[in-house]
C-alpha cells in the first residue's frame, strides 16, 4: 500500500508544478528563452502603475518606458538601470505609447487628452495636437515612425495612418475584411506587419499602403494584443488571456508557445506589448505585474 500511495503523490505533486493555474511555465514551453532582467523602480513608492508601451532607442542603448498610470516616462539602462524620470511637470495626461524619430523628435500618445504630442526635453514642454484623416476625427493609439512618417494607429476605425512630422495625413493602411480593425502594429524592415484580433490575423503591408499578405494564426491564440517580427522573420504574437507568446513562422505555421500565467519573476499577468531590442532580446509590457520583462535565447 506505501509504494503506490507514494507513486500516486509524485505524479500529483509532478502535475501541479506545471499546471498553469498555479502559474507555472506551461510544458511547451521548452523553447530556449530565458529571463534575463527587468525594467522597473523597486521602490514603492516609485513603482510603476500601469506600464503600456517600451520605445528601444538603439542610438542611445536605453528603453524607454510608458506609464500610463502615474503619467510619465521612464528610461532605462541596458542592465535595467533607471537613468531619467519625466513628466513635463505634471504635463502629460494618461500617456500610452511612444517613439523617438530620426531626426531626433519625441512623440507621445496621450489618451487624457486623444492627442499625439510632441516633447520637448530640454523646456520640458508637451505640446498636443488633435489629428484628422480626410475630415474625420482620430483617436491615436499606437504609434511608429520609418524615416521621416509617423505612423498612428486610429482606435477607432482601426486603421493605421502615416503622418508627416507636421502631421499631414499621407497613407491609410485597413482591412476591409476586418470586423473590428487592428490593435497593434509593427514596422519591419520595409513592411506594416498589423494584428487583427477579432479574426485572429496578421496583415503585412508595403510602406506605399499596398497589401502583401493575410496571415491567419488559427486557434493556437486566444486574445491577441500585440505583435512583432523576430530577427529570424518569426511572429511572435502576444496573448493577454492566455498570458504567453505564440510563435509562428512567416508563412503563419505555428511553431511553439512560451511564458505562462503568475506574478513571480518571468510570468506575465495582464501584459500588454511585445517589442525585440536590437540587442537579442524581447521585451514584454506586463499592466498587471507594472513591469516590462526582457527575454533572451
Amino acid at each position: 500500500m506505501y509504494k503506490p500511495l507514494m507513486q500516486c503523490v509524485v505524479v500529483m505533486f509532478s502535475v501541479l508544478l506545471v499546471s498553469p493555474v498555479w502559474g507555472q511555465t506551461r510544458p511547451e514551453t521548452a523553447s530556449g528563452w530565458a529571463w534575463q532582467r527587468v525594467l522597473k523602480q523597486d521602490r514603492f513608492q516609485d513603482a510603476m502603475q500601469m506600464p503600456t508601451a517600451v520605445f528601444v532607442d538603439a542610438e542611445k542603448g536605453q528603453y524607454d518606458v510608458v506609464d500610463s498610470g502615474r503619467n510619465r516616462l521612464l528610461s532605462f539602462n541596458r542592465q535595467g538601470e533607471l537613468l531619467h524620470i519625466f513628466n513635463a511637470g505634471k504635463a502629460l495626461k494618461t500617456p500610452f505609447d511612444m517613439v523617438k524619430t530620426d531626426a531626433g523628435g519625441i512623440w507621445v500618445v496621450e489618451k487624457g487628452r486623444n492627442s499625439l504630442s510632441s516633447i520637448d526635453l530640454k523646456a520640458r514642454k508637451v505640446t498636443p495636437a488633435t489629428l484628422y484623416f480626410r475630415g474625420a476625427l482620430v483617436y491615436p493609439d499606437r504609434i511608429e515612425s520609418a524615416s521621416t512618417l509617423l505612423y498612428v494607429l486610429d482606435k477607432a476605425t482601426g486603421s493605421i495612418i502615416s503622418y508627416s512630422t507636421d502631421l499631414v495625413a499621407k497613407t491609410r493602411f485597413s482591412c476591409s475584411g476586418c470586423r473590428g480593425g487592428f490593435v497593434d502594429f509593427k514596422i519591419h524592415g520595409t513592411k506594416i506587419w498589423a494584428l487583427d484580433q477579432q479574426e485572429q490575423t496578421v496583415y503585412r503591408f508595403r510602406l506605399d499602403g499596398t497589401r502583401e499578405a493575410v496571415i491567419p494564426l488559427g486557434d493556437r491564440v486566444n486574445f491577441p494584443v500585440s505583435l512583432d517580427i523576430g530577427p529570424s522573420g518569426y511572429i511572435y504574437i502576444l496573448d493577454r488571456h492566455a498570458r504567453d507568446v505564440a510563435v509562428y513562422d512567416k508563412n503563419g505555421v505555428f511553431k511553439y508557445r512560451f511564458l505562462g500565467k503568475g506574478m513571480s519573476r518571468g510570468q506575465l499577468y495582464y501584459p500588454v506589448e511585445i517589442r525585440f531590442d536590437p540587442w537579442g532580446g524581447l521585451c514584454v509590457v506586463d499592466e498587471g505585474n507594472a513591469r516590462v520583462d526582457i527575454f533572451t535565447r
